[in-house]
């Protein structure tokens, strides 16, 4: 699969995500994270749901999916304020 978003291009496939042609490098769970959230971008996607599709049969704490998830907003050019990519809805 191959998912293009504003000037970034994922590639499944080849597991790279790239920004205006140059290679992003992240870490294997980021990129995991990344793809999982394009696949379900149609709805919002909860903290348990991502716990058990990233981490499945793995007893892990929510440190471990925030990290993950600010590793990817700074790939994408997001950050804690400006959510463009990636959003966080609380509630």
């Amino acid at each position: 699969m191959h998912y293009r978003f504003g000037d970034y291009e994922l590639n499944v496939q080849l597991y790279q995500l790239r920004r205006a042609g140059a290679l992003v490098e992240l870490e294997p769970k980021v990129f995991d994270l990344l793809v999982y959230l394009i696949e379900h971008n149609e709805r919002v996607v909860s903290k348990d749901e991502l716990l058990d599709k990233l981490w499945p049969d793995q007893v892990v704490s929510e440190t471990a999916l925030t990290q993950a998830v600010m590793a990817a907003r700074k790939a994408v050019g997001d950050d804690g304020t400006r959510q463009h990519t990636i959003k966080t809805q609380h509630g």
